[in-house]
This record gives C-alpha cells, structure tokens and sequence, in this order.
C-alpha cells in the first residue's frame, strides 16, 4: 500500500512537470498568426526616410530635398524693387514625385510653380520663391511641400526684415464681397510703424485701375481701386502680357489671382510704393 502511494507520487510529479514542459512548448512555437510573410523583407529598399507601419515593417516615405533649406533675405521694402530668392528641388530617388502643394504660414509667400509639377528620378527643378512685403519689422515664414498622398515633401524658412517708409492699410489688399472700389490708406512713418507729419502726394497709379481719393492729414492719402476695371484689363490682351498679373486656373479657364499695382508719389522716401492686389 506504501508503495502504491510512491507511485501515485512519483506518477502525479511526472505530470506536472510534463505538462510544465508541454506549456513552455506552445509558447516558445510560433503560431499561424504570429509567423512573418514571406517576400516582405525580399524587396530593395527606396531612398528616402523609414517609418515604422502598423505590422511593425518599416514604410518608405519619399521626400525633396530642398536646397538651401533657410533664405535669408535680409531688408527687403515694397519700395523699392528686390531681386526674387530661389531654391532648388532635387528627387534623389528611384521614382518619379509629383508636388501636389503647399502651405505657408503667410499668403505673402509662395512658390512660382504650378501644381502637380514632376520631377523625375536623380533630376532637380528651380523654383522661384515670391515674396510680398507686408507689414513692418523681422519676419520668418515657413513653407511646406506636399507630395502624392498629402505626405510632406520638406520645408523651407524664409527669414526677413520689411522697411515701407509708406504704409498701405490693410497690408492685404483682397476684393470686396459687394460690388464697389476698394479704400487704401497710405500712411508716411518711420521704422517703428509711427506716423510722420511728412506731406505728400500720389501722382499716378500703374496699371491705371486705381485713383486718388483724398488726403486727411499730413503724411496721409487714400486711394481708391477699381476691380471691374482689373478684370476688364484681364480680359484684354495687354492684360495677358502684364508681368504684373500672376493667374491661376479654374474649371478649364485662366483667372487672374494678384496684379501688381505700382503707386507713385513725390516723395524721396517712396517714389513707388507697390501693392500686391488680390482677387477672390
């Protein structure tokens, strides 16, 4: 009886540590679920930048570099003409990538490049940056390029100091809702922004789409500009030829988007105060 209680013993152990082992067994094999696919890790890899996906294998993102990354275009005034930046937008990979977009902190600032531009494997294009002083004082604006899939294609910083002995007020020009001119003031200051009793007078617009409104004070003037008469010179063939016009396309048709407007004064400090002018 002593004996069959050893062997019950001895029976029970060896169980335990045979289920023990069974256990450790179903852990340590992989299961269906869990073993990896094959060919994934087979494929070249793309040049570019690596993100972890969501099965843990590693994503490539492709992305422009940008060269240089930072402009820095010291004083600049919309007195005073200034030659445009440019950067350079190279495609060190194997496929082609097409710039869907981009985003600016500021309006003020933007490519000269049409959506949807290609740049082809190991090839570069040149991209004229415009830059529209506005406002007074340092400046630093930041620009996003956007590839297929929304994916950032790289940014720019864009770092400036605006001087305008002549303010405009507002700074941003845009079409009215409603029908009817558009008043901007002009206000003589200094380098802080404040106001200078320094008389002056608008002697002529150009193009010829805007007029003299009236002068409140020394240092002071409004003007007056006329949209319908942008569009009618849109809509004319000199208007095509402007340089000052930069157009856009919508449903098939070319519009204008801003035009250049050139103010002259008599004053020293300002003879030619430029407006960037926006339609909606």
């Amino acid at each position: 009886m002593a004996m069959n209680r050893s062997t019950s013993t001895a029976l029970v152990i060896a169980a335990v540590v045979l289920g023990g082992l069974g256990i450790y067994s179903n852990l340590s094999r992989p299961s269906e679920a869990t073993k990896p696919t094959g060919g994934a890790t087979s494929a070249p890899a793309e040049k570019g930048i690596e993100i972890p996906g969501a099965s843990g294998q590693k994503r490539v993102v492709k992305k422009l570099r940008i060269s240089p990354e930072k402009l820095k275009l010291g004083t600049i005034s919309p007195c005073k003409p200034f030659e445009t930046p440019e950067v350079v937008l190279t495609n060190d990979g194997d496929e082609p990538v097409s710039i869907t977009g981009w985003i600016a902190t500021c309006a003020c600032v933007s490519p000269s490049l049409k959506a949807g531009e290609t740049i082809e494997p190991h090839g570069f294009l040149r991209v004229p940056i415009v830059v529209q002083p506005l406002g007074l004082g340092g400046k630093s604006q930041r620009l996003d390029f956007r590839l297929d899939g929304n994916a950032v294609g790289g940014s720019l910083r864009i770092d400036y100091v605006i001087e305008s002995p002549i303010r405009a007020m507002p700074v941003l020009v845009t079409r009215p809702e409603v029908k009817g001119p558009k008043i901007i003031d002009l206000e003589r200051v200094d380098g802080e922004g404040n106001l200078i009793a320094d008389k002056f007078a608008v002697r002529g617009f150009e193009p010829p789409v805007a007029q003299f409104v009236e002068s409140l004070r020394d240092g002071h003037a409004s003007i007056a500009i006329d949209y319908e008469k942008i569009d009618q010179l849109a809509e004319a063939e000199p208007g095509r030829r402007n340089s000052g016009f930069v157009w856009e396309e919508r449903g098939g048709k070319q519009h204008w988007k801003t035009l250049e407007l050139v103010v002259s004064t008599d004053s020293d400090a300002c003879s030619a105060l430029r407006i960037i002018v926006r339609n909606r």
